[in-house]
């Protein structure tokens, strides 16, 4: 964070730095400190150079305290580009300039004991003072040092801004308090934790701590098929684990993205984990056992060719090799990267960026199709003839795109 400080901290400079040292003694005189509501407070500084600055505080309750902080704040802009040395009577805002305010940064400015007002807790309008105190340490471009000096201990200087700070109570020249707000990008407002805001720590500790369901090693197997099984047929090298979730967008029945999920976390109930009695829930009548793949590609007792060339006549811009698919929903999450491969041209790659709400359709409707039917069979409907499926997969791929349920 050093360098953009200090980028910054030239667009506040206002003349080269000075080679000897200033040093400032700053004081403060308050009335009715008591009662923050009635307070009259005046803060100053005065320098060994001769130069001083005197004003009195409105805008907001004050008290001694404040008032300290508020003169330290003014030593601080009016000698920006000089090497500084000052001199303060308050261990408040020595405590402060000497890691008091790193502190607040880090816990949010949410806890300080060491103010009395209001008890416990400090108004926004204050944290915004402290802050703004921060930002001038932060942005000074010179040496700074800061050494505490016993009140009235007939130290000239120091005796001289006292006397300043009594005659400014009733000065014209003010420092309006609600005005002293740090620049955006120096300061923190959320809690830290070794440089790190709280919010990130815990999405951090959260991403780490629970599992994302296609991170558990149930679903290696199939993150695995998938991601060659694409890099086989089209060409296209995909993290499996970062485009799965699209399931959730595709332009499918709504149905199928619960099914293609459960596929994917292997919590789907059919074959080897089917909890039924039923052997049909178990294995094909071709005997082999019966999985998402079987149902949705060829076997000995269904041949689904008929489906697949209605399918290929319908949308002559599905992916290369649409029959001879291994598992045939897989192309469904690369139906967009595919848009973006290199040998697509320009032309083309337009083309099918505009035709992929119909392939996402008419690919889901044909497996949605299957597997309702491979159901009915399973819990002994029957299964319906190639020619009922055609003419049902015809009739989903003519609904108006408006009375399809995707949502």
């Amino acid at each position: 964070m050093l360098p953009f400080l200090l980028s910054q901290a030239r667009d506040i400079a206002h003349g080269p730095i000075l080679n000897r040292v200033v040093h400032v003694y700053t004081d403060r005189s308050a009335t009715n400190n008591d009662s923050p509501a009635e307070c009259t407070s005046a803060a100053t500084w005065v320098s060994d150079s001769g130069a001083s600055e005197r004003r009195r505080i409105t805008g907001l309750p004050s008290s001694n305290n404040v008032t300290e902080i508020v003169a330290v704040t003014m030593a601080l802009q009016a000698w920006q580009t000089t090497n500084l040395h000052i001199h303060t009577d308050s261990k408040i805002a020595l405590g402060l300039l000497e890691g008091g305010l790193l502190e607040l940064e880090r816990n949010g400015w949410v806890d300080t004991p060491w103010i009395a007002f209001p008890p416990h807790s400090l108004p926004r309008s204050l944290r915004n003072v402290l802050r703004h105190l921060l930002y001038q340490a932060r942005a000074h471009q010179g040496s700074l040092s800061v050494t505490w000096v016993k009140a009235h201990a007939g130290h000239p200087l120091n005796e001289a801004a006292n006397e300043a700070a009594k005659s400014a109570l009733t000065s014209n020249e003010t420092e309006h308090l609600p005005a002293l707000r740090a620049r955006t990008g120096w300061t923190d407002h959320a809690p830290t934790l070794g440089g790190t805001p709280l919010d990130v720590l815990t999405k951090q500790v959260i991403r780490h701590c629970t599992t994302p369901p296609l991170s558990e090693a149930k679903c290696a197997p199939f993150l695995e098929a998938w991601s060659a099984c694409l890099l086989k047929m089209m060409g296209i090298a995909l993290d499996a684990g970062l485009h799965a979730p699209r399931v959730w967008k595709l332009n499918i029945p709504t149905c199928l993205r619960e099914l293609l999920w459960k596929d994917m976390t292997r919590s789907l109930p059919i074959g080897a984990t089917w909890f039924g009695t039923m052997e049909r829930g178990r294995t094909c009548s071709c005997g082999t056992e019966l999985t998402l793949l079987h149902v949705w590609t060829s076997c000995a007792t269904h041949d689904l060719t008929p489906l697949l060339q209605t399918l290929r006549d319908r949308l002559p811009a599905l992916p290369p090799a649409a029959p001879a698919w291994t598992h045939p929903w897989y192309p469904l999450l690369a139906l967009r990267e595919l848009e973006n491969a290199r040998r697509v041209g320009k032309k083309a790659a337009k083309e099918l960026r505009k035709s992929r709400p119909e392939r996402e359709w008419a690919i889901g409707s044909y497996l949605w199709l299957l597997w309702t039917n491979r159901m009915k069979e399973v819990h002994g409907e029957g299964y319906a003839p190639p020619w009922r499926l055609c003419a049902a997969l015809e009739a989903a791929l003519d609904t108006p795109p408006d009375l399809r349920r995707v949502c």
